[in-house]
């Protein structure tokens, strides 16, 4: 993790979480009930500059390290998971530093900054003059409804199976399409995060044009320290970012509800020595789990300002950074669940909220526990053996 001085930049960007909590605070209800940000919301965060975290400078945007970018999004966490969770996943501006002038002036233009929704899951792509043709299926669209463009995965299909690059892998590519282009299926019941509105996509044989489609087995075309890595580490590590604030949250309302609750013993919850141990423990794990998450992202950073290449075995450090983070945020979530007792059960106790809501997040593929087993097979001096880790 860095130890140098906090820049004006930075503080701006870590000060976005506090300039937007009243916003934040006042949707809340609005966000369970309609399933999904009101747009009232969207566009402040919007104007703020909260999408525009990994944008490139000449595109309007911060272009901030991955250090200060999860910190930002361990802020929103605090505040509301389904807004960390949208924030987190329309940050998708470093495509401009992918794309050719053409693609960027598609999408940028002269309108108002764009939003983005995305889906890492594949799709399939053939290709045709000037693009592509893509279709899929995608599920748990997070933000789709309010997007004005959906970023995909897409696998380049050639007589019937996976085109093959040069390394002899499969030709996956970044496709971008306006959200008029796809087809949004109401799937979002959920228990939790209701507010991400979190729809299924279905895209069926959409013309793309090769000006919108990105590679990042490449080199980006914009060489400067954010963009010099291996581009799906800008991704991967911001969920974990948020549900490591979603269980720092708990923690803090669960610390404010033992201050005057009852137990059964008499006195306070805060003066009962198992509650003291648990919110310590708890404490004490959550922080080092937050640093070791971070000083993994600030690796990649620093490799990027010396402009040398991200290792594997850096790869692999934050991918366990990430699962690690992920294991500690659902034990702190269950221990303060337990520690509310009957006062977590209640819909109006943030504890009840944070805690569907955090093990909701902790549900993405990205903290599946399959990630320490191939983060393990690098240290053992083998293949990850997953796809895009």
């Amino acid at each position: 993790m860095s130890t140098q001085p906090m820049s004006t930049h930075e503080s701006t960007l870590l000060n976005l979480p506090a300039q937007l909590a009243p916003a934040i605070r006042a949707a809340a209800d609005e966000m369970e009930t309609g399933r999904d940000l009101p747009e009232s919301l969207y566009g402040e965060l919007r104007d703020r500059g909260a999408f525009r975290l990994l944008t490139p400078r000449e595109l309007g945007g911060f272009e901030a390290p991955l250090e200060t970018v999860l910190k930002v999004y361990e802020g929103f966490g605090r505040l509301d998971t389904s807004v960390a969770w949208l924030v987190w996943n329309a940050n998708w501006g470093f495509l401009g530093a992918l794309l050719d002038e053409a693609g960027n002036g598609r999408i940028w233009g002269d309108g108002p900054e764009p939003v983005f929704a995305n889906s890492g899951i594949p799709g399939f792509a053939e290709p045709t003059e000037g693009g592509y043709r893509l279709s899929g299926n995608w599920k748990i669209v997070s933000g789709i409804d309010r997007a004005d463009w959906l970023a995909v995965v897409g696998v380049i299909m050639q007589d019937g199976s996976p085109r093959l690059t040069d390394a002899g892998t499969p030709d996956v590519r970044l496709f971008s399409l306006r959200r008029d282009q796809v087809s949004i299926k109401d799937t979002w019941n959920v228990s939790g995060m209701l507010g991400s509105g979190s729809n299924d996509v279905v895209v069926e044989d959409t013309f793309v044009p090769d000006e919108l489609v990105a590679r990042f087995d490449i080199p980006a075309r914009v060489q400067r320290p954010l963009y010099r890595g291996f581009i799906p580490t800008l991704v991967f590590p911001g969920c974990s970012a948020v549900v490591l604030g979603v269980a720092r949250a708990a923690i803090e309302e669960t610390v404010t509800l033992a201050v005057s609750k009852r137990t059964l013993t008499g006195g306070t919850l805060a003066e009962s020595a198992h509650a003291q141990a648990v919110v310590a423990r708890s404490d004490a794990a959550l922080e080092a789990a937050r640093l070791l998450l971070l000083s993994a992202a600030a690796a990649l950073d620093t490799a990027g300002e010396n402009a040398q290449p991200v290792t594997l075995d850096q790869r692999a450090a934050l991918r366990a950074a990430m699962s690690h983070a992920a294991t500690v945020s659902r034990e702190v979530l269950v221990a303060m669940y337990e520690l509310g007792s009957s006062s977590s059960i209640y819909r109006g106790n943030p504890v009840e909220r944070l805690f569907r809501d955090g093990m909701v997040a902790l549900q993405h593929a990205n903290h599946s526990a399959a990630f320490f087993e191939a983060a393990g097979r690098v240290r053992f001096g083998m293949e990850p053996g997953m796809p895009l880790f």
